[in-house]
């Protein structure tokens, strides 16, 4: 398995109030990563292999026993979602975790996908316009 990997093209992304919302724009489809999934994504952001998030979460959350199994799936379903796509290392590129809260528990990460928006995100809003000033799918 590629131990590198990147935010694929055509994904926006942003975290909110602790979750990461990210669109494919190009199937339409949208996503949500919470629990521990916003990390994964922050490191994968910024170039973090396989084995860089397993010891920037094993550091930050302490002994759990299934992190690097957590790690997997979620790169596994990422990768499947074409969230993800296999990357050539950056060199010199340092992985920077972000600070612990006091505390914080380990929560394994969650992944959504939904597709119940699908065709307003594929609308093209330059093209499928009405009078009105609204885009409108094709006929």
């Amino acid at each position: 398995m590629p131990e590198h990997f990147r935010i694929g093209p055509g994904i926006v992304h942003e975290t909110v109030d602790g979750e990461v919302i990210a669109i494919d724009l190009d199937n339409g489809s949208y996503y949500s990563l919470a629990g521990s999934g916003p990390l994964v994504w922050e490191l994968l952001a910024q170039g973090a292999s396989e084995t860089e998030l397993r010891e920037a979460l094993e550091a930050r959350f302490g002994g759990v026993e299934t992190i690097a199994e957590d790690i997997a799936a979620l790169i596994q379903q990422l990768r499947e979602n074409g969230l993800v796509i296999e990357a050539e290392p950056a060199e010199g590129a340092v992985v920077v975790a972000p600070a612990s809260g006091e505390g914080e528990a380990y929560e394994a990460p969650r992944f959504e996908r939904y597709t119940d928006m699908k065709d307003y995100f594929l609308l093209d809003p330059i093209h499928e316009v009405d009078t009105a000033g609204w885009p409108r799918p094709a006929a």
